[in-house]
């Protein structure tokens, strides 16, 4: 009797961990149907993003996902004085950072390390650059166009945008979920920093993450980059 209870645990403990990781009965409709089994990582293919934590996950058709994490609308001005939003990211590839101008930590590093990046999209039309400023009171579209000409940033490919504040901030928080740890509830107080960069596609998904601060890094989504480049093919 105690061996046969033994073994009724064991089954009940298998049949539990399975259903927990997936290979149990799953009910009709309850997996996507689109995501590769536990969201397995596909050679030569990118992955989208979802949920909060920005969650990777590939797809085994060439048809977009509904729950991939996009770029939310916004509305800033660059070096220019130009109004962009949103739409500018439409049909082209897109590295997106944060930084601010008068940064002295990891702000001029990733600066170098995306300057790298501008001289491999010289001759590209539809690849870009955009950089949020998260100190927009001191970042004005005129300090930004010095910082610009300081930084041999060139304004065709890369956008360095500013705006209001609490705007800014909620497109780092809310749409790119970067630094959400340092979250002050004294807005005077309140700040961002992040040396997480990310890539977007030309229908404005998230499909990479990187750390700005690290040339590998850079190197690899460079090569996402490429990977993107043959996935949409009018980009040149």
């Amino acid at each position: 009797m105690i061996i046969l209870n033994r073994y009724i645990i064991y089954i009940l403990f298998i049949i539990i961990n399975f259903s927990s990781c997936g290979w149990y009965h799953r009910e009709e409709g309850e997996k996507d149907s689109n995501l590769t089994f536990f969201d397995t990582p596909k050679k030569d293919k990118l992955p989208y993003y979802r949920g909060k934590d920005l969650e990777a996950f590939w797809v085994d058709k060439n048809e977009e996902p509904n729950s991939a994490r996009k770029v939310d609308p916004f509305i800033f001005q660059n070096q220019l004085g130009q109004n962009i939003d949103e739409s500018h990211f439409k049909g082209k590839i897109t590295v997106v950072s944060f930084f601010f101008a008068r940064c002295h930590g990891i702000c001029p590093n990733i600066i170098r390390n995306l300057k790298f990046v501008q001289s491999e999209i010289t001759n590209t039309k539809n690849i870009q650059i955009v950089s949020y400023s998260v100190t927009p009171d001191l970042d004005t579209p005129a300090e930004l166009k010095k910082f610009a000409e300081e930084k041999g940033i060139y304004s065709k490919n890369w956008n360095l945008l500013t705006g209001d504040r609490e705007k800014i901030f909620a497109v780092a928080r809310n749409t790119f979920q970067a630094d959400t740890n340092t979250i002050n509830k004294n807005p005077i107080k309140d700040f961002v920093h992040s040396e997480q960069i990310f890539l977007i596609d030309p229908n404005l998904n998230f499909r990479g993450v990187y750390n700005g601060n690290r040339g590998e890094s850079i190197k690899t989504m460079l090569d996402d980059m490429k990977l993107l480049v043959g996935e949409f093919s009018f980009i040149q």
